[in-house]
């Protein structure tokens, strides 16, 4: 964080202390710029899903956005500062993947709650939108056949590299026959659709839900049925 002289505040994101630690520390400045980006994913079929592992999901990738917003707008209102906010969303909030009951219905959250911000907070200037990825070369979303173009630096990935085999590799086809660009995202490519959405250039942008997915919202995707959802008695 020295290089961009930043201060790093740990912690849960589900509890409210260490949102409050992260405006506080960020106050030693004028807060004007807010990211909820935090998550993860649980997977199953809904009526097997433990419990536990549904809270979780909701907890931290819908409550604690929730909750960061609030910290956020807080903070603008004290200070009137007419600030940005941008939550990290996910192509799941439009398209349903089997499998991901509690995140798909979290992510359809976040992007209902921009939504409400920007119809709530707009008229003093504050903006609330959300970036919604599709398969990015993270440690949980990696195939290690993935390949492309990175836009970023003009170099051309080794399959492999970036990740390894993430958790979701087996679970639908390659990301990049699911993406009509035929590629992966990298993460840095996240970053620059959110920096440009907390901007004042992109002052007239607001409850817009941006899409980076490599095209993957404008295809639909075919899925065998999961064998083992079925009837018990059949």
């Amino acid at each position: 964080m020295d290089s961009i002289g930043g201060v790093a505040v740990g912690g849960d994101v589900r509890e409210g202390e260490v949102l409050a630690a992260a405006r506080s520390a960020a106050e030693v400045c004028t807060l004007s710029a807010w990211v909820n980006n935090a998550g993860l994913v649980r997977l199953g079929p809904l009526h097997d899903m433990d419990p536990a592992a549904i809270h979780e999901v909701l907890s931290v990738d819908l409550c604690a956005v929730v909750m960061g917003t609030r910290e956020a707008l807080s903070s603008y209102l004290a200070n009137d500062v007419p600030g940005s906010i941008v939550n990290i969303s996910s192509i799941h909030a439009r398209a349903a993947f089997p499998g991901f009951a509690a995140y798909d219905t979290a992510k359809g959250g976040v992007e209902a709650l921009s939504r409400s911000v920007c119809v709530e907070y707009g008229h003093l200037g504050i903006r609330c939108n959300t970036v919604a990825p599709g398969a990015v070369r993270t440690d949980i979303v990696s195939y290690p056949h993935a390949h492309g173009l990175d836009d970023v630096d003009g170099t051309t990935r080794t399959p492999g590299v970036g990740g390894g085999h993430g958790p979701l590799a087996d679970l639908h086809p390659p990301v990049e026959n699911m993406a009509p660009m035929r590629r992966q995202s990298e993460p840095m490519e996240i970053a620059h659709a959110v920096a440009f959405l907390l901007d004042p250039r992109s002052k007239a942008v607001n409850g817009h839900c941006l899409a980076v997915d490599n095209g993957m919202s404008s295809w639909s995707y075919a899925f065998e049925p999961d064998p083992t959802v079925g009837f018990k008695r059949r």
